[in-house]
């Protein structure tokens, strides 16, 4: 990549985007600021993406690329728990991503692909179409919600509300006595796992409970 010009490839363009985004937030990545960390002059930006809403969607999609392959010779839910678990340490990694996918459509052809798997494993799994589709999106959430919520309570820009130190015994004596509890466990990745593995088990259930489905039989040869 030369400076000034307009050679620039897709993973330098997402790189860049996510550090300015994880250091000063998605409200200070700009198109000029891009380009002037790219060495870059803004026209040469376009080149990739029409607009700031178009690089957002990039980085979100690029960024998958990230994730462990979902294993189709594992057990199912160990197969999702893995891929989830990469999401977590995906949005942990970097923020930013995480407040994109609350904001833009997941649209595109590297999103559309893993959730193309995760749904193909629920059905494999025994699961019906209208539960496999609630499945997605329940997981799709908490793994969402509960990076964002760790990512706070991790901010070192946060320290009093990360300690919980705001409650107080004699207004809620139970949260009170248990505050160095939750606090510890807001930030670890156990407690996401578990979270996840219930919600998993619950599906699990659904699968165990479902009717076996029917083989289609072979004539018989001759």
């Amino acid at each position: 990549m030369e400076a000034g010009t307009g050679r620039l490839d897709v993973p330098a363009v997402v790189a860049a985007s996510l550090a300015i985004a994880d250091a000063d937030g998605l409200e200070n990545l700009s198109m000029r600021r891009l380009a002037s960390r790219l060495s870059v002059t803004p026209m040469a930006i376009y080149h990739h993406v029409r607009d700031k809403g178009e690089l957002l969607d990039l980085m979100a999609d690029e960024s998958l690329r990230a994730l462990p392959p979902l294993v189709a010779s594992a057990p199912w839910d160990s197969a999702l728990e893995d891929l989830f678990l990469g999401f977590h340490r995906l949005y942990l990694a970097h923020p930013a991503l995480a407040q994109i996918m609350t904001q833009r459509p997941l649209e595109g052809p590297h999103a559309i692909a893993v959730g193309e798997q995760v749904l193909t494993v629920l059905s494999a799994a025994g699961i019906d179409d209208d539960t496999a589709a609630s499945a997605f999106i329940s997981i799709v959430n908490y793994t969402i919600g509960a990076s964002l919520y760790r990512t706070s309570r991790s901010s070192s820009r946060l320290p009093e509300r990360r300690r919980f130190g705001r409650i107080s015994a004699a207004d809620a004596p139970r949260a009170h006595g248990l505050r160095q509890t939750m606090a510890a466990l807001a930030v670890d990745e156990g407690q996401f796992l578990d979270g996840l593995r219930r919600l998993l088990a619950s599906y699990r259930m659904d699968a165990a409970a479902a009717p076996a489905r029917p083989t289609t039989a072979r004539a018989p040869a001759g």
